[in-house]
């Protein structure tokens, strides 16, 4: 806890399996925050993410970032993130899904 602490991340201890104890607040320097509205798609939702500042904890960040969110099942999502500016090549891979809306999951998507 004290080190968690000392780095300026919150300390909250939890029952929960395999949720961190240690983790950055809600108002830390690093990171994205959303940029924008969120825009509705076909199958999901699209943000714009924008870096917080200009500390990096790794490196070469990337700003903006766009996250698209599809529901395709009503067990499983798909998160893409990737950079709007620049082209790049994605493994030509079709996944076949019904496609469900955010009342049909079973689970829940918040920004």
């Amino acid at each position: 806890q004290e080190v968690c602490e000392a780095r300026g991340c919150s300390w909250c201890p939890t029952d929960v399996a395999n949720a961190p104890w240690c983790f950055f607040p809600e108002d830390t320097p690093y990171g994205y925050s959303l940029g924008g509205s969120t825009e509705e798609t076909a199958k999901g939702w699209r943000v714009t993410l924008n870096k917080r500042q200009a500390l990096s904890l790794f490196g070469d960040d990337i700003s903006p970032v766009v996250l698209e969110v599809e529901f395709q099942t009503k067990d499983r999502l798909r998160f893409r993130l990737y950079d709007p500016n620049k082209e790049r090549f994605e493994v030509p891979l079709k996944i076949d899904s019904p496609g469900v809306t955010a009342d049909e999951a079973n689970y829940q998507v918040e920004f």
